[in-house]
């Protein structure tokens, strides 16, 4: 599918391919594929070529043979610092001197969606935000370096071809099932990998890529109501952030946990943000309905966009279906009510940055909720355990051992916990695997066609907080409903609260007994 040569004429659809996305390279050949087909802008820092979308920002620090670049947008709650240029000149400052342990303190504090890379003497390292809501890939080919916020940018220019295991499994009948996630940091080319939260890479080149971890998540030694204490004033300073970066920040909002939370953690700054929701399928109508009901309650206005359920109705809705479905990876077709979303908010002009809520099931337990309040996942993974996490494997058990194959390497080169207060390995799997496979392609590919997102749960500190707290509480939201009642209790006291009405407690039970069963099975 070549994309770029298609809509080559279509300036308006052309900058939609790879839309806010970015390439580095030391390959200058590159250079006429991303000029001619994607028109992105180009920096050149020491020997490497840097392209990004003209929609993307990106802020670069040189002090001598050392460059820092970012990629995207960074805050930091604990020092009331919202400049992306005063960010990188202090971690470029720890670097400097060498002072690397501090390097990595500050850069932990970070809230935001971004890639950062570091260039000292022709080697370049790399790492991302929080829960890779900024997806990264990269490769060596032929011994040069390209990494990449798109998959398919990088198939493009460099003809690859896929993994016959990933076709496979993108055919198997349940695939659809649970997003559309690849196992461990595999992408759909053999080459090329994703980038792991919490782990930074080393590029040399002609090396192949180096891995190493730099956080290593912990329970933090703190009583509730500590955690609520620092959660919250973190929440809160996050939003602080936005509200000066942005002038015309929007929360989008539904009648759950995550986004009342958020709303909560505004309170104070409620005149600096706009507040909607969207309907778009009968499922979303409630949420719509629960979040409208709530800022009334506050004295908020609050609009609910109407998304047509007809694609006849919109424009260019089979190229934008196209266009999101390369984004993605090329491996299943977006929701057609998502796409008419996507087409829809393009046109929208009521807001410059959506406030999203994601990340934050990073601290809600969400495998225990799954299935069925299950506490119990034993004290270590297995890669059978990490493939019934994964997909439903209800036949083809060739898949089911090559996808167990694949979640082995994924533990040797990736699982490390903390040898004193480890937090739950499947806590750290969910953090470290399906928020970045899952929710990163979703936001990279799919939701920022139409305008850029910021996550304020998207910082390590504060995800290691919630997950500090007991699995009864983590279970029950408790942490998330002391929060709320300190920062904003109106919200609760409205009685308003919407449930998943996808995890029917029919399903969990089911879920629950294919979880028992499947992960001991030993075909």
């Amino acid at each position: 599918m070549d994309l770029s040569t298609r809509y080559k004429s279509d300036n308006c659809l052309k900058n939609k391919l790879f839309i806010r996305g970015y390439l580095v390279t030391d390959d200058n050949r590159c250079t006429e594929y991303v000029r001619s087909d994607l028109d992105w802008e180009k920096y050149s820092v020491q020997k490497f070529t840097i392209w990004k979308s003209k929609e993307h920002k990106i802020f670069i620090k040189n002090t001598g043979l050392q460059s820092l670049i970012l990629i995207g947008h960074a805050y930091n709650p604990f020092r009331g610092i919202s400049d992306e240029r005063v960010i990188i000149a202090s971690l470029m400052k720890r670097l400097y001197q060498g002072r690397v342990k501090q390097f990595w303190e500050l850069f932990n504090e970070l809230t935001g969606v971004f890639t950062l890379f570091y260039i000292n003497n022709d080697v370049l390292y790399m790492a991302g935000d929080a829960s890779g809501i900024q997806t990264s890939f990269y490769v060596i080919d032929q011994g040069q370096i390209y990494i990449s916020s798109h998959t398919n940018l990088l198939g493009d220019i460099l003809g690859l071809s896929w993994d016959p295991y990933v076709t496979r499994l993108a055919h198997y009948r349940f695939f659809k099932l649970l997003g559309n996630s690849l196992p461990g940091d595999l992408t759909q080319f053999k080459e090329v990998r994703r980038l792991v939260p919490n782990h930074y890479v080393i590029f040399r080149s002609g090396h192949q890529p180096i891995v190493k971890r730099f956080f290593i998540p912990s329970v933090q030694q703190l009583t509730d109501r500590e955690i609520v204490e620092q959660a919250s004033y973190i929440m809160h300073k996050n939003m602080e952030m936005i509200a000066q970066k942005w002038k015309r920040p929007a929360i989008s909002l539904t009648g759950g946990c995550d986004s009342k939370t958020t709303l909560a953690c505004a309170k104070g700054l409620y005149e600096k943000f706009i507040y909607f929701s969207y309907i778009s399928s009968e499922a979303e109508k409630a949420d719509a309905d629960a979040a409208h009901q709530i800022c009334k309650a506050l004295g908020l206005e609050h609009k609910i966009y109407m998304i047509p359920d007809r694609d006849a109705d919109l424009s260019h809705v089979a190229d934008a279906a196209d266009i999101l479905f390369w984004n993605t990876g090329g491996i299943r077709r977006s929701n057609p009510n998502d796409v008419r979303k996507r087409v829809f908010f393009d046109s929208v002009q009521d807001f410059d940055i959506e406030v999203k809520s994601w990340s934050s099931e990073i601290g809600r337990a969400y495998y225990s909720k799954r299935f069925h309040g299950r506490k119990d996942f034993g004290e270590v993974p297995t890669p059978r355990k990490c493939t019934t996490l994964y997909k439903f494997f209800l036949h083809n058990r060739k898949l089911v051992r090559e996808t167990d194959q694949i979640f082995e390497e994924y533990l040797k080169k990736y699982y490390r916990k903390d040898s004193v207060h480890p937090i739950p390995w499947q806590e750290q799997f969910f953090w470290e695997f399906r928020v970045p496979s899952w929710n990163g392609l979703v936001i990279t590919g799919e939701h920022r066609y139409s305008f850029d997102i910021t996550v304020p749960y998207n910082n390590r500190l504060l995800l290691q907080l919630l997950l500090s707290t007991s699995i009864d509480n983590r279970i029950h939201d408790s942490i998330y409903t002391q929060i709320r009642k300190k920062m904003n209790p109106e919200i609760d006291r409205t009685g308003i609260a919407v449930q998943n009405l996808l995890h029917t407690e029919r399903r969990e039970i089911a879920e629950n007994i294919y979880y028992t069963l499947h992960s001991k099975v030993f075909f």
